[in-house]
């Protein structure tokens, strides 16, 4: 398993500068891993709660007794329904309320802490984490840990230009060993003439569905303008508070900033659920169709299919990552 994490790391670092925190990668790699376990408990949990409460209430009547024996036994025998991307992102419920931002946010600026716990953005981020968890996993929920393993190591030769016996090599470093090897590695310029020719061979391979790429794109650019958009009004909101903000301290300042904040969010709120019902409506079935050709090109391609981007499930992420905005405060000078 440590060999695994350390591939999938590297893989994750080649994507950043050469300064190669690898240790701190492994860590969050872990960290992501436990999150899928605790994820798992918890759903485990709510259906053992769930039937708890069935068994507990003893139904309604007879006839509701004897309907929902006769669905218990249609759906023992009906095939298990799958994840997509497209039915982990509807399974998020509504955007928390104004109201509920607001308490939020007057929970995290005056560190009450049990009240930020249980608020209802809390609980909000943790399904929004626990979906995301699931969407990253999605492409690799029916692979084994041997053809985990192979990707990550296709992936990151692919990346880094580092060779198998490297790979394995790094896993048994310390944490600064690792770290000044890779700077060493990077330093020699052996990971960007690799990426470079990836780069060159799988733009030739995109040709055909670059069309629909740059519609996909387009999408992108409606939702930045959604924000961009908005700006304007949101540094007016700020100018109201900004002169005192400047010279206010402690309790003050925090009253100040919950004010303007309580200002913004409706609108917050507004251009966070209108990006992510562009990418739901229009953007998810682009890049449904740009993965029908994915499959196609991956499959001529095996040596460039890491570096042939899954659309819906970054479709997903992007849409699950909008959420982040809910409690922004951002200052302006």
């Amino acid at each position: 398993m440590k060999k695994i994490m350390i591939i999938l790391a590297v893989a994750a670092l080649s994507c950043h500068t050469a300064n190669a925190q690898l240790g701190r990668l492994v860590r969050k790699a872990a960290e992501k891993a436990v999150e899928k376990t605790t994820d798992k408990i918890v759903d485990k949990t709510a259906e053992a709660a769930s039937d708890a409460v069935v068994n507990a209430t003893g139904g309604k009547s007879t006839k509701t007794d004897a309907k929902t024996t006769n669905a218990k036994s249609e759906s023992t025998t009906a095939a298990p329904v799958r994840d997509t991307y497209r039915s982990l992102m509807q399974e998020l419920p509504a955007l928390p309320t104004v109201q509920q931002m607001v308490n939020h946010k007057d929970y995290e600026l005056n560190e009450r802490s049990l009240k930020l716990l249980a608020s209802a953005v809390t609980k909000y981020n943790a399904t929004v984490l626990r979906l995301t968890t699931r969407v990253m996993s999605l492409s690799y929920e029916n692979a084994d840990s041997a053809q985990v393993a192979e990707a990550a190591y296709r992936a990151t030769e692919l990346y880094t230009g580092l060779s198998r016996e490297e790979i394995d090599h790094l896993s048994t470093l310390s944490e600064e060993e690792q770290e000044a090897y890779l700077a060493k590695h990077y330093q020699e310029g052996t990971a960007e003439a690799a990426m470079m020719k990836q780069a060159v061979d799988v733009s030739k391979y995109l040709e055909p569905v670059q069309p629909l790429i740059d519609k996909w794109n387009a999408v992108d650019s409606k939702i930045a303008d959604i924000y961009a958009a908005a700006e304007p009004e949101m540094k007016k909101a700020y100018s109201n508070y900004a002169d005192k903000l400047a010279s206010a301290t402690g309790v003050d300042r925090t009253k100040l900033l919950l004010k303007y904040f309580a200002d913004i969010a409706p609108l917050q709120r507004q251009c966070i659920e209108k990006a992510m019902k562009l990418r739901l409506d229009e953007q998810l079935p682009i890049a449904e169709e740009i993965e029908k050709e994915m499959v196609q090109i991956r499959a001529k391609h095996q040596d460039a299919a890491t570096y042939l981007l899954n659309y819906p499930q970054l479709t997903a992420s992007q849409y699950l990552a909008e959420t982040a905005r809910l409690c922004e405060l951002k200052e302006y000078k």
